[in-house]
């Protein structure tokens, strides 16, 4: 008799929501007089970035949906196997040899179909991850380099679980919320205040 396999978690697709953490170290506009100059620290929380900004949201809520949708495909032919599983032990010993053996292969001809899909599933999950990761990295170091750069900051560490990169710090140097409000607007922030003094500059001239 052919049996399942019982490694149910290596059929399973891998699931890392956390994926849309995205560890970022940033060191803004260190040049050589700001080198020379005392160096200004903030700090960052990306996991509060991901979980509360709206595009951060929403990429969860797909990554989410399209995990759940890929399941119920493996969740159906797991099912289907099983169900071919029990005829083989039910059925089999009344089948004649040669349709018992026909049985037993054609089973094995899915499970192996099955391992195929998983694969290739999983694949697909680890790409689309890695894409949403490398887009919501580009989006989250802009914001973070606005942020710095409007608060003087030269260099922003980013808070990690078990990373030991911070382990103290006090609360006035946490960027957080800046930095979701930034990505929130769009960066709309920096370029009004960008506009502001452009106004500013314009209108002294004048005088």
């Amino acid at each position: 008799m052919v049996n399942m396999l019982n490694h149910r978690g290596s059929r399973k697709i891998s699931w890392m929501i956390g994926m849309v953490v995205v560890a970022v170290v940033g060191v803004v506009s260190l040049s050589s007089q700001a080198l020379s100059a005392e160096i200004k620290v903030a700090v960052i929380d990306p996991d509060r970035v991901a979980n509360e900004t709206v595009v951060g949201k929403k990429m969860k809520a797909a990554l989410t949906k399209y995990l759940e949708a890929r399941q119920t495909v493996i969740d159906t032919d797991e099912k289907t196997l099983r169900g071919l599983e029990d005829e083989l032990r039910t059925q089999g010993p009344l089948l004649s040899a040669d349709a018992r053996q026909a049985k037993q292969d054609a089973y094995q001809q899915q499970v192996i179909a099955y391992q195929q899909k998983v694969n290739e599933i999983n694949r697909e999950l680890q790409e689309r991850r890695k894409g949403e990761s490398d887009k919501y990295a580009v989006l989250l170091r802009a914001a973070v380099k606005r942020v710095a750069k409007r608060g003087g900051f030269t260099l922003v560490l980013a808070k990690l679980p078990d990373s030991g990169l911070v382990l103290f710090h006090h609360d006035s140097l946490d960027i957080t919320s800046h930095v979701i409000k930034d990505i929130d607007q769009g960066g709309k922030g920096a370029k009004a205040k960008t506009k502001s003094r452009k106004k500013g500059k314009q209108k002294s001239k004048k005088k």
